[in-house]
């Protein structure tokens, strides 16, 4: 299994970027490798959700688990059913100053591809490094528009 991780600072208080991050949905509008996100049920802070996408040419579907934690301001997420083999990972809110919040992603992921060659495995790292950074740029473009 690979992990990987990356931060960003958005000018916007911990409260107020948790909250948009909430918005999956809506998040999902600004990611391009993402086709569509629906929230299938929420059960208080436990939301699962189907996802669509592009990999590499190839569409790719998941259901995933997320567990909201309002005193943390942190979700951890977990796969439910789909085309990966493994993923989870977690957002991490935290303050960074006046109105600054230091925003975490951390995802550990298998694409099931069975003998991946160290190459192979280096790109695929480097697509999911860049997905990392999709998905906190397109957090910061909702918290900020």
């Amino acid at each position: 299994m690979a992990k990987v991780s990356s931060s960003l600072v958005i000018n916007r208080s911990v409260e107020e970027v948790y909250d948009k991050a909430k918005d999956i949905e809506k998040l999902a509008t600004f990611l391009p490798d993402i086709k569509e996100v629906k929230v299938l049920s929420q059960e208080g802070s436990v939301v699962d959700s189907f996802w669509r996408g592009e990999f590499q040419g190839r569409e790719i579907k998941w259901k995933e688990r997320d567990f909201w934690d309002e005193e943390g301001k942190e979700c951890r997420f977990s796969l439910i059913e789909g085309d990966f083999k493994q993923y989870e990972g977690a957002w991490r809110f935290r303050e960074e100053g006046e109105d600054k919040t230091r925003v975490e992603l951390e995802i550990e992921y298998d694409l099931g591809i069975p003998l991946v060659g160290a190459l192979i495995s280096k790109f695929l790292k480097k697509v999911m490094e860049d997905n990392v950074q999709a998905m906190l740029k397109a957090l910061q473009e909702v918290v900020e528009e």
